[in-house]
């Protein structure tokens, strides 16, 4: 009778240890304050066209012109494997705003056996906008399903990506003078230069990776030390869509083929084959690995292409305690990027008392085929003279633990620039450019009242092809509590968002790209206030935000690009649930 008592508790006590090890991975305020400010990236406020979901980008130097060869691990799904008594794991997100904004996020981690894992993330998200022909509809599913043998020498995943992205686009205000002296209450009464054309974006992505281990140097499977190959192929469809209902718009300084209306697409599909010799001894792996690429590439009123990339390279990780590095570099042997290089170091070093990150990446390539050749309804190039064009990126970043103290720096110099000109055609700058990000961040507190205070400083030696604002601030403060005898965590607060005028980019629809604007529409220097209530109870978020409350008459001169007004204020309800029981 005792032992069975005992039995039990046993079986409690490791279900409370468990359930405690779920909750220190997935309970965060980093975490929380990501779901509550979706439009926020490294303390930068998004720019789009109005909607969220719409095309959009993040004036500063730490994502412009960015490229990430080292893809980022699944950091969630790799911590969850890794603890004892694993249990399947979903979270559900929904997210509803006044003006019919709607996102619906989930995710599922499971496994079966020891041998399975089945992993998937979906996302769908819906945004009216305000003004005519505006709404956005979003779509993206991530899966994967992974094996691994009983002795642990060969492993297979299969991944699937599906994107899906439906935009109305109407090209902006045609009269940004009725915007700023407020004529309409209604948005939906100002003009816009497109009504009736709109576009969409699909993606979709398959790939099955292998891995084997060919030769073992120690019988101990706690130490590896091997050599082993692996293989991947993946298949990408891509294709871009603009339905063009209306050409005879004076927004259009050419109709080249139909002047009433025509569908402009590009369609691409890539077999990618990738394989690798590699060595495993104990914190170190080193690979060597040969790419080809078979490329199809459409346009539907110019190219009509097939071509080849055969790449070579080497890619390494060491990882032991708190330092972790990790290195590409891949060279384009022949096909159409010979001579392309492209080389990315990361490094991260995680100590008791401070974090360091740090970075480097240096790249040459070559044009992609938009930029040498394009014909389409309203536009036509064709850019025989185009170099390689190159970037080296370099940043750093320094967290101190104790203090909630965070540095970042970021700068990129770039030669041979691809750009859009203020009239939507390409070409290509011939000088060179640096523009450098400083990040200064700090959390603290004051009795239950928590802040957290931003600061960028930056610097661009060229406005009209990297127009970033010289300051970006941020400030959020709130007033925190357990209450409800501990059982919730409750925050009230504000967020403030801020930054010095400049001259940011305008966007073409016709070719989907952003472009240097034409006019003097100035951007930023209009301050941003949030209201929010946000708690946490158990495995629940939930928040009421109000968005954008002090948007009034004095908004009327704030823009996110040439001709986009940012959307009004706008009560934002959400929920973000964790379910692992």
């Amino acid at each position: 009778m005792f032992g069975i008592l005992n039995t039990q508790a046993q079986k409690v006590d490791s279900l409370i240890v468990i359930n405690s090890q779920y909750d220190s991975i997935l309970k965060s305020d980093h975490q929380e304050m990501d779901i509550l400010f979706y439009k926020h990236q490294n303390d930068v406020l998004i720019n789009n066209l109005g909607s969220f979901g719409s095309p959009s980008y993040y004036p500063t130097t730490f994502s412009l012109k960015h490229k990430n060869l080292i893809v980022e691990k699944d950091i969630l799904s790799k911590k969850l494997y890794k603890l004892s008594g694993f249990k399947p794991y979903s979270n559900v997100t929904y997210i509803n705003a006044s003006r019919k904004e709607q996102h619906f996020y989930l995710r599922h981690i499971q496994e079966w056996g020891k041998l399975l894992h089945f992993d998937f993330d979906f996302k769908k998200i819906s945004s009216p906008g305000a003004y005519l022909n505006q709404e956005v509809n979003t779509n993206l599913f991530e899966g994967a399903l992974s094996f691994r043998s009983k002795k642990g020498n060969y492993s297979a995943k299969f991944s699937n990506g599906i994107y899906r992205d439906f935009y109305q686009q109407n090209g902006g205000l045609v009269d940004i003078e009725q915007y700023e002296l407020e004529l309409f209450d209604d948005a939906q009464n100002y003009s816009v230069n497109l009504s009736n054309s709109n576009s969409f974006i699909k993606k979709y992505s398959y790939e099955l990776g292998q891995h084997l281990d060919i030769v073992n140097f120690d019988s101990d499977t706690s130490i590896q030390k091997n050599i082993y190959l692996r293989h991947k192929v993946n298949y990408t469809t891509y294709q871009k869509v603009f339905f063009d209902n209306d050409s005879s718009s004076s927004y259009y300084l050419n109709s080249y083929i139909d002047p009433v209306s025509s569908i402009d697409s590009i369609f691409s599909n890539t077999m990618s084959n990738t394989g690798y010799v590699g060595a495993m001894l104990k914190n170190i792996s080193i690979e060597l690995f040969g790419q080809y690429d078979q490329i199809n590439y459409f346009q539907s009123f110019g190219l009509d292409t097939s071509f080849q990339n055969t790449y070579f390279g080497i890619e390494s990780k060491f990882d032991k305690e708190e330092l972790s590095i990790e290195g590409i570099a891949k060279y384009g042997m022949n096909g159409y990027r010979k001579g392309d290089i492209d080389i990315e170091l990361n490094i991260v070093l995680d100590h008791a008392k401070y974090v360091i990150e740090g970075g480097a990446g240096y790249f040459i390539n070559e044009a992609d085929l938009k930029f040498k050749n394009y014909s389409s309804n309203h536009f036509k190039w064709e850019n025989i003279d185009l170099v390689k064009q190159s970037l080296l990126d370099i940043n750093l970043g320094v967290k101190y633990k104790k203090l909630k103290l965070d540095f970042k720096v970021a700068s990129k110099l770039l030669n041979n620039t691809l750009f859009y000109d203020s009239l939507g055609i390409a070409f290509q700058d011939s000088g060179q450019a640096l523009i450098s990000s400083f990040l200064l961040a700090k959390d603290y507190r004051l009795l239950n009242f928590h802040f957290r205070t931003a600061f960028i400083y930056q610097i661009t030696s060229d406005e009209l092809l990297f127009p970033i604002p010289n300051v970006i601030g941020r400030q959020v403060l709130y007033y925190q509590k357990q209450i409800f005898k501990g059982a919730m965590k409750f925050q009230c607060g504000l967020s403030f968002s801020y930054s010095t005028n400049y001259f940011g980019y305008a966007y073409m629809p016709a070719i989907n790209e952003f472009t240097k604007q034409g006019g003097g529409t100035e951007m930023g220097f209009y301050p941003r206030v949030d209201l929010f209530i946000n708690t946490h109870l158990k495995r629940a978020q939930i928040f009421l935000k109000y968005e954008h409350f002090n948007s009034g008459r004095s908004l009327q001169k704030s823009y996110l690009a040439t001709g986009y007004p940012p959307m009004g204020k706008s009560l934002k309800f959400g929920i973000s649930w964790n379910m692992f029981d």
